[in-house]
């Protein structure tokens, strides 16, 4: 016969065992939820434009945009925005070892994540920025004058940039990193042939004319063969960071991950922020978006206009070459990492 103490021990673990499953339950519980927000959200919000994604957009959401950010990306996004600066800088500094004049450039900055890793970087290194850079002599809406700054953020939404520059400042990256207005279609304010690197994280989707931003980006990054870059020099680099649904074949945690960007996103983002078309629009950038093949094709088919070649009489065009891809969240984040070169037109 049992004893009371065996019956008394049984019945505490049904207890635990009946608590537990209702912890389960109350976990699950706002998935089928933020679903049928996510749907209902789809069939009563028109659906954006096409430049809906540009810098009014982020005005809006910007005083949440950071919380919001490691909300839905689970705390994981800074990881990723590490890793794209590691492949930018290198695992030991590499980029401030090519010369003494070394600048990056951080588009769709937005509130200058990115912009803050590459400074801390450059401070991490002992790279100093040139003492023209300092920002008792530089007017804050001279944008040509940044080409003495060893990083420059630039986004077109300046609610952005003003929380971008509070975070600078309690970092104490001032005269490392500046931020200013910039759209990456046109760059107009930046010479040809000035940035080592460029980074653009989670921005490129949001840009209706993407061939427009990468030959701007193009033009302004240093080539190995131009006057401006000496000729044994590393190659300059662009590292773009941007969301993609995971394609089929990556299993069952690929089929979460879209399920999580198609419905949780939207639906969690609109809650979170109060504005649930911008979080509607970000459902449909993502699934708008190339499949990353797709994409490193479009990079390497691009040809931009070489407007002024120092070789007279050659016919060249601008593109890039794609280092490699760099897979994150079970497909659904990658970083392609490419160089620009030039290449010769071919006539029969």
């Amino acid at each position: 016969m049992p004893s009371k103490s065996s019956k008394k021990g049984k019945t505490q673990e049904s207890s635990t065992t009946l608590s537990s499953w209702w912890w389960y339950i109350i976990a699950i519980l706002p998935i089928p939820i933020l679903f049928l927000s996510s749907n209902l959200l789809r069939h009563t919000i028109s659906e954006p434009d096409a430049n809906h994604g540009s810098g009014s957009m982020f005005d809006l959401i910007a005083t949440r945009y950071d919380f919001i950010n490691r909300a839905l990306a689970l705390n994981l996004d800074m990881s990723w925005r590490h890793r794209l600066v590691e492949e930018i800088v290198g695992v030991n500094g590499q980029i401030f070892q090519q010369s003494n004049d070394v600048r990056l450039l951080d588009l769709a900055t937005g509130t200058a994540d990115v912009a803050i890793l590459l400074g801390q970087a450059a401070a991490r290194y002992n790279y100093p920025p040139s003492s023209k850079s300092s920002s008792s002599t530089t007017d804050d809406n001279d944008t040509s004058s940044t080409t003495t700054t060893t990083v420059l953020g630039l986004d077109p939404s300046q609610n952005m940039l003003n929380v971008g520059k509070t975070k600078v400042q309690s970092k104490q990256l001032t005269n490392i990193v500046r931020l200013d207005l910039g759209d990456a279609r046109k760059l107009d304010e930046l010479q040809d042939n000035t940035f080592n690197a460029a980074t653009m994280s989670f921005g490129i989707r949001n840009v209706p004319e993407k061939v427009d931003a990468l030959c701007e980006i193009h033009r302004v990054l240093k080539k190995a063969n131009t006057k401006r870059s000496s000729s044994n020099s590393i190659e300059s680099k662009l590292a773009i960071m941007e969301f993609s649904e995971p394609d089929k074949d990556t299993g069952i945690m690929g089929d979460l991950a879209r399920l999580f960007i198609r419905h949780l996103v939207p639906a969690m983002g609109a809650l979170l922020s109060g504005h649930p078309k911008e979080y509607m629009h970000l459902q449909k950038s993502i699934k708008d978006f190339p499949r990353p093949s797709e994409f490193v094709t479009l990079m390497e088919g691009i040809k931009c206009p070489i407007i002024k070649e120092e070789d007279e009489g050659r016919q060249v065009f601008g593109t890039f070459r794609v280092a490699k891809v760099v897979n994150l969240n079970f497909g659904s984040v990658q970083i392609y990492v490419a160089n620009p070169i030039m290449k010769e037109y071919v006539t029969e």
